[in-house]
Order: C-alpha cells, then structure tokens, then sequence
C-alpha cells in the first residue's frame, strides 16, 4: 500500500490488512498479576525473548502497544478499533494517541473510511471515533458498528462512563451508528464473530480469501504469553470465565485452521502466527 511501511501492510488472499499504530506504553506492572501468581508463576523472561518489543526492564513488565487496522476489501476500507484518542490516557501512562499520523503515513484519509468495526467499547478502542472540536464523527463517510450487548452495557452504567458519552453516545446521535448482533459478513471475505467475555458484546473479525485466513482477535488476545497459556485469567475481563472459554475456543481454531493473527495489544504490527515448539503453542511474530 502506498506509504505504508512494509512491516505494517500483509495480504489474506486478495484482502489486504494495514496495521495503524496507535502509540505504545510501559506500564509498572500487569493489571491482573494477582490473579496470573495463583501459585503458577508465568515465565516471563521466556515470553519476553520471543516478543521483542512487548515488554520493560528487568522485571519483564507490560508493554502495551495499541494498534487500529485497516482492512481493504473489495473496494471498501473497514478501520478496526480507534484507539486512544487525543490523549493524555491514564491508564496507559499519559499516552498521547497517534492513529492519524499513521494513517496519513499509510495514505488513508479519514474520508477513505466506509466503516469504523469497534470490537469492544473500551476507551482504548473508541478514542478517534468522534471529533469533539468538529461536533461530529471524525471518519465522515463512515458507518460505525458495535456489538448490541456493549451498547446496552456501557450505555446502562450508572453513571455512564465518560468516555461511553463523550465518544460511543454521539455516534448514535449522529446516525452513524449500527449495532449488530451474532455472526454477521460485515464486507467482502471479513465475517464479525461474537468473543464474549472481556466484554458482553466483544467481538473479533475472521478476514478469509482465496484459502487463507487471519483473525483479528481485539482483546481475547492481549499478550502473546495468551496465546500459549489461553487458560490463564485476564484481570480486566468483566466475565472471567467465559472470557477463558472464549480465548481457548479461539486460540484452538485459529491452530487448526491455519489463520494468522493481528493482535491490538501486541508488538507493533501485531501480525503473526500460531506455532508449535516442541509441543508447545507459542505466538511467532511475522
């Protein structure tokens, strides 16, 4: 794609998947240590030397990278996720996001958008959908799709999360926004998937053309040590359980048929595979 770094852009079959980094930051620690300790320390240093890149200093602690995706399918472009927004975000040590400077590095205008898919409506997925100095959608051709039961859960929160109200709640005000439920083709070759847990209505993208595949899995996956421990908890899933069903379910289909994935939260890109080493399941970054 013109303008886009090499690293950044790989093709599914005639689909091609740009990743639009968002920025990237060093927390102090892991937001669910307590629950990974259980008695069954995690090997970090293991983790840490197959993904460069993904964590700090000697301790092996978090670090996130926060990562949009375009998908280009049949002449339509779908932006996946919208990151952090102007910022500062505190959770993530004041990160300032940076989706526009990488999408105007990728050649993409916001105008080029059709779609805007929100896997989840976590604040570090809905920062860039609406332009609060403008007073309206910042993609203008675009349509915005969220899973029923994340509207219903956000929007019922009393109170209403700010974030929820300053960038989901416009969204429906303006029109633009469509809320879907169960499996659905949202373009040519890219079906959504409901992946209950981490939140009611997350949802993931199964991109398939011409026998190959790729799944773009939101925040089932959030660190590559997920995708050889899928049982180990994630502290800020809201359902735990049904978040490791969720997360060994897709792990185990992605293994058997082959797909690659495209991880937010992983090192920049986030593109890889999933790979077995001495019998064990490990992430192998493309």
């Amino acid at each position: 794609m013109s303008g886009a770094s090499a690293s950044r852009v790989t093709h599914v079959g005639e689909i091609t998947v740009v990743a639009l980094p968002d920025g990237a930051a060093d927390l102090p620690g892991w937001p669910m240590a307590a629950e990974l300790a259980n008695n069954d320390p995690v090997d970090w240093p293991s983790y840490a030397e197959r993904n460069p890149g993904g964590f700090h200093g000697p301790e092996h602690q978090w670090r996130i990278h926060n990562t949009c995706f375009a998908v280009i399918s049949g002449g339509e472009t779908t932006l996946v996720d919208c990151g952090v927004g102007a910022g500062p975000y505190p959770w993530y040590a004041g990160l300032r996001g940076e989706l526009p400077a990488s999408m105007a590095a990728a050649g993409l205008a916001p105008e080029d958008i059709g779609r805007v898919f929100l896997t989840h409506a976590h604040p570090d997925h809905v920062g860039w959908t609406f332009d609060e100095e403008r007073g309206a959608p910042r993609f203008p051709s675009a349509r915005y799709v969220l899973h029923r039961r994340d509207w219903a859960e956000f929007a019922g929160r009393s109170p209403v999360p700010k974030h929820f109200t300053r960038f989901v709640a416009p969204l429906e005000r303006a029109g633009v926004l469509d809320l879907l439920d169960g499996e659905r083709d949202v373009a040519p070759g890219v079906t959504a998937i409901e992946t209950p847990g981490h939140t009611p209505g997350h949802m993931s993208l199964i991109i398939r053309s011409r026998g190959d595949g790729m799944v773009i899995s939101g925040d089932v996956l959030n660190s590559p040590m997920y995708v050889s421990e899928p049982g180990r908890p994630f502290g800020p899933d809201l359902d735990q359980e049904t978040a490791v069903r969720t997360r060994v379910a897709l792990v185990e289909r992605i293994e058997a048929e082959g797909w690659r994935v495209a991880a937010a939260h992983f090192p920049e890109p986030g593109f890889g595979a999933v790979v077995r080493v001495e019998g064990k399941r490990w992430f192998a970054a493309l």
